[in-house]
């Protein structure tokens, strides 16, 4: 199905651009290949202002000279006002696209990054290293102005978001930076997540839609990433779930945990439409959580599950009821409640039966030391899982030995208390895909480290 979705998909592209018609091509017009290394373009960008008024052979033969060219002065004034539209509105679509992107930046991180780029556009344009307009010289110079509001706006919320959760979670606070604040579409809201980028849905598990008409089923992974073009009327970065379909994700790289407060993020555009939410560990056995609508972004699993559950996958389904639009727009899926989640194979570890360290995994778990100190503290469970061959009891005994093994040299690694240690056997009774083949089978055999909140 995910596979079809994808084959079908209609991207929603914003309106076709003005198109150049007349005796001049669009290579030409754009060309810096002339005498004075300057295009046609930017030379009317350059006397945009002079232009404006009425057109004199003198103004055409500024154009000409600027590009190092004879072409304007040799046109007709219909022909060059239509080369004039023409290149305005080419530069009006290069400003819409900056300023949607200066409207849709999800963290702070983001907003530097957008504030450093639009600095370095003015510069080359003070400097003459490209040639605009005025107006585009004052656009950038607004767009520093609006990223520094954005930022202050951003600083403002994320501290509120930032101490509310540490209030409720004193203990699951690893710090800023592990931690990070996410804010949905035009910094409506503040979401602080402990484990930063790692909090966010890693795969696209199955998706039915009623009429695969729909975007690039992975907009939903990650970070958000939706760009809202209020002037096209368009959005790219979401996924709408349609009239009854349904979308299930996994988290690969970290778990849902229940925690005090909110446990999940869903970052959607506009509200909420009516959806049921349903949580899994394993992908087979769902618990409803129950509906969400209207502005209900953040849920608490509290009431659902019990404490240190930890749940793999999110199921969402478009409940029917009449809204403005169809189906809920899903942009990014978070844990807020997270667990870091660490996995390694067994035949990197261990010989085939044995519980002692290979010199090799020995290595392995230097890497993934470094990874859980990163958090500075939590719970840390290690798990020992194994394939369906050979006796139940030899295997679950194996799971649990291996398991120590690796607890004791992780603490060898990870000195001082700031870590809590358990060991856990499962033997074969929490498959990660069916034994039905060796290559399966592989993938069963595995030690996962979980790092939860202390």
């Amino acid at each position: 199905m995910i596979k079809l979705v994808a084959k079908n998909n209609k991207k929603r592209l914003p309106k076709r651009k003005f198109p150049l018609k007349g005796p001049i091509s669009a290579e030409q017009l754009t060309s810096k290949n002339t005498p004075t290394g300057a295009s046609i373009e930017e030379a009317v960008l350059l006397l945009q202002n002079e232009l404006k008024r009425d057109l004199t052979p003198e103004k055409l033969k500024k154009v000409d000279s600027i590009s190092g060219t004879n072409l304007i002065s040799k046109l007709s004034e219909k022909e060059v006002k239509y080369i004039i539209r023409y290149v305005n509105i080419h530069e009006g679509y290069k400003l819409r696209k900056l300023s949607n992107y200066a409207d849709n930046l999800h963290s702070k991180k983001e907003v530097l990054i957008f504030i450093d780029s639009i600095k370095n556009e003015l510069d080359k344009y003070n400097s003459g290293k490209i040639k605009a307009s005025p107006k585009y010289k004052s656009r950038l110079e607004r767009f520093i102005k609006s990223g520094n509001s954005t930022l202050r706006k951003m600083k403002k919320k994320e501290k509120i978001a930032q101490s509310d959760f540490k209030k409720l979670n004193p203990d699951l606070y690893f710090g800023d930076e592990v931690g990070e604040t996410f804010f949905s579409s035009r910094v409506r809201a503040a979401v602080y997540l402990p484990l930063g980028k790692l909090s966010f849905a890693d795969k696209v598990i199955k998706a039915v839609h009623p009429d695969l008409n729909v975007l690039n089923l992975n907009n939903v992974l990650g970070t958000p990433d939706v760009v809202e073009d209020l002037g096209a009327q368009t959005i790219t970065g979401e996924y709408s779930l349609g009239k009854a379909g349904t979308l299930v994700v996994q988290f690969i790289n970290n778990a849902l945990t229940d925690v005090n407060g909110p446990d999940l993020y869903i970052f959607e555009i506009g509200k909420v439409e009516p959806t049921n939410l349903e949580i899994s560990k394993d992908g087979i056995n769902w618990i409803s959580v129950g509906k969400i609508d209207g502005g209900v972004s953040e849920v608490d699993i509290a009431e659902f599950v019990k404490p240190d559950d930890l749940f793999y996958y999110v199921r969402l389904t478009d409940l029917e009821e009449y809204s403005a639009l169809p189906g809920a727009d899903v942009d990014a899926i978070a844990a807020i409640g997270a667990a870091l989640r660490l996995k390694l194979d067994s035949k990197v570890l261990f010989e085939t039966g044995k519980s002692e360290l290979k010199p090799e995994g020995i290595e392995a778990l230097k890497e993934l030391a470094e990874s859980i100190t990163v958090l500075k503290k939590g719970n840390v469970i290690v798990e020992g899982h194994t394939d369906n061959v050979g006796d139940a009891n030899f295997n679950k005994k194996l799971s649990l030995a291996r398991s120590k093994s690796v607890v004791i040299e992780l603490k060898k690694l990870i000195t001082g208390n700031q870590f809590k240690w358990k060991e856990k056997g499962m033997g074969e009774t929490k498959p990660m895909v069916k034994n039905d083949s060796d290559e399966n089978r592989a993938k069963n055999r595995r030690v996962e480290v979980l790092v939860v909140p202390n």
